[in-house]
Order: C-alpha cells, then structure tokens, then sequence
C-alpha cells in the first residue's frame, strides 16, 4: 500500500509539475523560480526523483497551491488560470528597445539578414527596419495580449500594414531579453504578402561574426515539402532567447 501510495503521488506530481512548466514557458525559468538546478527538474520530471518537503512547501507557497491537493490531485485548467490571473503581466517587463533580425526578401539579396528595431512605450509599438544607419521603413501600433500570444497590430502610411505574432513572454522574468516571433510584411517585390521568422533581441547581433546561427534560427526548416502550416513552437523560442542569453 505504501508503495502504491507513493506511485500515485509521484505520478500526479510529475503530471502537475509538467503543467507548471507550460506556464513558465521553459523548464529552465521553472527551476530558476522554485530553486533547483535544471538537472534535478528533469529527475523530477521523470520521476528518477522526488522533491524534499521544503521544496514542495516552496512551489505550493509560491502558487498559492495546498500541498496535499498538488500531490494527490492533477491542476485543472480552472487551477491553472487561477494560477495566471494571480500573476501580473505588464508591459514594463519590456526594455525600451530591441534589436530585431529577419532574412531578406528580395531575390538580389538572397541569404541577407535585415536589422531592425522595437520600441515598445506601453501597449504602443513602434518597428523600424534599418539601412545602414537610415531608417528604410517605419511602422507604429498597437500590442494586443491574448492567453497565449502577443500581436503587434501595425501600420505605415507609405509601406502599409505589418503585423508581428510572438509568444507571450515568461510571466515571471523580470525583463524579457527576447526571442522569436512571426513577422508578416509584404515583401520589396510587388508587395507580396510574406511570412518569415523575426529574432527579437535586446542586444545588438553582429550579422557577420554570427551569420550561420542567425540564419539557423530564421529559416524555416522542414522534413517534407508537403506542410500543412507553419508555426512557432516553444521550442523554436526558447533556442533563441538561449542564443541570446549566452551573447557577450
């Protein structure tokens, strides 16, 4: 009976501790918030090892959680919503500015990385692509939040309308470094609707010392030729914001 006992609590655990991790965003952000080396959240995750009861009284003090209700029943979606609204996401966890990279468009060009730059004031926006030091085109919105994502709704007079899609950032960092969202802009050619991948970053790349890995993160890269969509993944987002996290 003991031993069943322990199967069923370690199973809810793992269960319950995974959708902790979705709403962190990252396995790492997770370890970081409750204490524990990425490692030993793994072994928690498997189930190759269970947490002291300090570590536990942790978790449930910083969601707000009963301890003997997270060991012995799985989170809800109604739990895990609690969860969210009882934690703030505000804007300010924005820098003012970010650097933003994206391949080019134009055939001439194949293989070019473009800079740009975000400046987030609020829930306004302002994205500017870059030539040199000029500014080529200039586009200013809106940012809406959903559960999920953040849309930047934006607009020029000249180049018309540009629209960029990303994961909401981790709620519980203090500042977002960046990472990737989905940028749709018409291309240079006829304009053409287009759809590519735009690194956010809040330092700036140098494209040439780090050519081959801006352009591993912003290709598309697909088994088949035969796609149903095209979509950002978590996964694809956290590579990113490590990539950046570990820059000089």
């Amino acid at each position: 009976m003991k031993n069943t006992l322990y199967e069923d609590i370690t199973k809810v655990f793992t269960y319950n501790l995974k959708k902790l991790i979705q709403l962190e965003g990252t396995q790492k952000q997770l370890a970081k918030k409750i204490g524990v080396s990425e490692d030993l959240l793994s072994k928690y995750k498997s189930g190759d090892a269970f947490p002291s009861i300090e570590t536990l009284l942790f978790i449930c003090k910083i969601y707000n959680l009963q301890l003997d209700r997270f060991i012995s029943q799985t989170l809800s979606a109604v739990d895990i919503e609690t969860i969210e609204k009882g934690i703030d996401l505000e804007t300010n966890m924005f820098d003012k500015q970010y650097y933003c990279y994206f391949l080019s468009t134009n055939i001439s060009k194949e293989g070019a990385i473009h800079e740009g730059i975000i400046e987030v004031d609020g829930d306004k926006a302002f994205f500017k692509i870059l030539f040199g030091n000029s500014i080529m085109k200039s586009f200013s919105g809106n940012i809406i939040t959903s559960e999920k994502l953040l849309s930047f709704n934006l607009y020029s007079r000249e180049d018309g309308i540009c629209y960029i899609n990303m994961i909401k950032p981790n709620v519980n960092k203090e500042n977002y470094i960046g990472g990737l969202s989905l940028l749709f802009l018409p291309s240079d050619a006829n304009s053409k609707p287009c759809c590519q991948k735009l690194l956010i970053s809040n330092k700036r790349i140098d494209r040439t010392d780090y050519y081959e890995a801006l352009k591993n993160i912003l290709n598309f890269q697909l088994d088949t030729n035969n796609f149903g969509n095209i979509k950002l993944s978590s996964y694809e987002d956290e590579k990113a914001y490590n990539f950046i996290e570990q820059l000089d």
